[in-house]
């Protein structure tokens, strides 16, 4: 058995929200705003919706093979060697996305908190903790999110509650004011990032130990993850306005370090941002522990753990050499990532339920 420890179904649920929340947090509200401008909360409302049908089709599907991982499923249904070519492209696939949210990460710290240190010094860092936590298995990433999830949800909760005086609700006006397409165009983006990522749970729901209502679990958890990032973008138009919204890199943290209350409550943007920095990592750990229990099941491997440090030396590599700089990382996570996420969060799910239940029914 590659991994003998369980999580619950609350625990499955937090991981499911900060997953959600995660890298989406810093750079969700300028690139949906630079697309649909003051409509920027309606897009990420309507992308939150239309993700219950996305993360539908992949519950459903692991409901069809309730004790199999996603690399299990597509054997049972494609046969071994095509199941097991399937299960590389999930690996590359997830292994990609922990070098993306590790990057962003490291842009985020080198940029907003210490511009004049390498880069290459916090991909190191990550990477380090990242092969600490994966060691712990599953069991040990469910207790540590749980025993941070009140701290990293309340970063972003706390900066909007303060905020409030600061909001102009005149910033969202007019609705539709270029009409309906350029909200959709700031939808879309979103269903590739961040909701077609969470496919990385079929990895993990074989190891929950409490299998009833696993599906609204399941989908109510990115929901409400989605709804959270739906009231930071709607925050960030209403404190920044949309020109600073979508010109800014971090608008969330640009956000917080406008709190000032009674000149007592100043400068707290440190606090936040090592909220925001735990949520990106929880995204950055359940992605790569995904990939790396990919590769084990293909290759038959009894125990994950000895592929881990060669496997996060290669992931930290592809943080830093993916793209040339900042706004590259942007560039790709709103235009190439969207189609290449929902082709593996959405188009092979669909294919692989499809199949399924052509077979029950033959």
């Amino acid at each position: 058995m590659l991994e003998n420890g369980v999580i619950n179904r609350f625990q499955l649920w937090l991981l499911e929200v900060n997953f959600t929340i995660g890298s989406a947090l810093l750079i969700i509200p300028s690139t949906i705003v630079a697309k649909s401008k003051q409509d920027g909360w309606i897009s990420m409302f309507l992308g939150t919706l239309l993700a219950i049908g996305l993360t539908y089709i992949m519950v459903s599907l692991a409901e069809q093979f309730p004790n199999q991982t996603l690399v299990g499923i597509t054997e049972t249904l494609l046969g071994t060697m095509l199941g097991k070519g399937i299960g590389l492209l999930y690996a590359w696939f997830f292994l990609h996305l922990s070098a993306l949210v590790m990057r962003n990460a490291t842009d985020f710290v080198t940029t907003a908190i210490f511009p004049e240190t390498p880069m290459i010094l916090f991909s190191i860092m990550a990477g380090v903790l990242l092969y600490m936590v994966i060691n712990q298995g599953i069991e040990g990433i469910g207790r540590s999110n749980e025993f941070f999830s009140l701290f990293t949800s309340g970063g972003f909760w706390i900066t909007l509650f303060l905020l409030i005086p600061e909001m102009k609700f005149k910033n969202v006006y007019p609705i539709f004011a270029e009409g309906f397409k350029p909200v959709l165009r700031g939808t879309v983006p979103t269903l590739g990032f961040p909701f077609a990522e969470t496919i990385a749970f079929l990895m993990i729901l074989p190891f929950v130990n409490q299998r009833k209502r696993i599906k609204s679990v399941f989908i109510s958890g990115v929901v409400v993850g989605g709804l959270s990032l739906f009231f930071v973008v709607l925050g960030t138009i209403l404190v920044l306005n949309v020109r600073p919204t979508e010109m800014s890199l971090f608008a969330t943290f640009n956000m917080a370090r406008l709190i000032d209350v009674g000149r007592f409550l100043t400068r707290v943007e440190a606090v936040i941002a090592l909220s925001y920095m735990l949520t990106i990592f929880i995204k950055m750990t359940i992605s790569f522990y995904a990939g790396i229990l990919v590769i084990a099941q293909v290759f038959h491997l009894s125990d994950y753990r000895p592929i881990a440090m060669p496997l996060v030396f290669i992931v930290v590599a592809l943080s830093v050499i993916l793209n040339k700089n900042i706004v590259e990382t942007f560039e790709f996570a709103t235009t190439t990532w969207t189609p290449y996420a929902l082709m593996f969060g959405f188009v092979i799910p669909s294919i692989l339920l499809a199949i399924s239940y052509f077979k029950q029914k033959r």
